[in-house]
């Protein structure tokens, strides 16, 4: 039960983005630049990070956070680390 609630917020996730960039004018390069964006973000975090105490590795999953979602993306996984 918890896989398919774990699957289905991802999936509407996904789908909100795809109608966020699909509103865009030029939806290509700006969904490019959105998850370009997120990369950097994800990869700066990877790199540089021991200083906030929060290095996350490069897995499949945090990479598909970034490439999702982009910037918000790495700041939520920023503030869910020092929550929990």
């Amino acid at each position: 039960m918890n896989d398919f609630i774990f699957y289905g917020i991802w999936a509407v996730i996904g789908l909100i983005m795809l109608l966020y960039y699909a509103k865009r004018k030029k939806t290509f390069i700006s969904s490019v630049l959105g998850m370009g964006s997120g990369m950097a973000a994800l990869l700066v975090l990877h790199y540089f990070g021991e200083s906030i105490n929060f290095a996350p590795e490069l897995s499949m999953f945090n990479t598909l956070t970034a490439l999702i979602l982009g910037v918000p993306g790495v700041i939520m996984m920023i503030i869910v680390n020092r929550l929990l």
